[in-house]
């Protein structure tokens, strides 16, 4: 991770937050066209940029490797106690890899994307209120 001036973490995270939102957006509508490639690829995205978002907020810092994401879904789990973020993490990840391999159909993605959507939820309600704690 590389860090990045306090003046600029407010508005980096809020614009990852945005586009987290988008992401989860375009997973729905690629679901609607039955393109689970697609709309696994963007629930991915929208965890990783939800996660983005977070790493901002509280530590001012990017990720720039997917292995960071792995590091922070762990820290995260177990500063929360809450291991639903670590298990939705992991099956996001496998929707990433989904889209290279094309094994999971519409209704895999559809069962997984409301578990997804849930984390997504949790880490944008922890960016707002990290943001309004600094």
């Amino acid at each position: 991770m590389t860090s990045t001036t306090a003046k600029d973490r407010k508005e980096r995270a809020e614009t990852y937050l945005s586009q987290s939102l988008r992401y989860l957006e375009n997973a729905d509508n690629f679901l609607s066209r039955g393109n689970p490639e697609k709309a696994g690829e963007f629930l991915w995205g929208s965890v990783a940029t939800a996660f983005k978002a977070l790493a901002m907020a509280k530590k001012g810092e990017e990720i720039r490797s997917h292995s960071q994401f792995w590091v922070i879904a762990r820290e995260l789990t177990r500063e929360t106690g809450d291991e639903s973020l670590y298990k939705s993490f992991r099956e996001a990840n496998s929707l990433h890899s989904n889209f290279y391999d094309s094994k999971l159909s519409v209704d895999d993605i559809k069962i997984s994307s409301s578990n997804i959507a849930k984390l997504v939820k949790k880490l944008t309600n922890m960016t707002k209120k990290t943001l309004k704690e600094t």
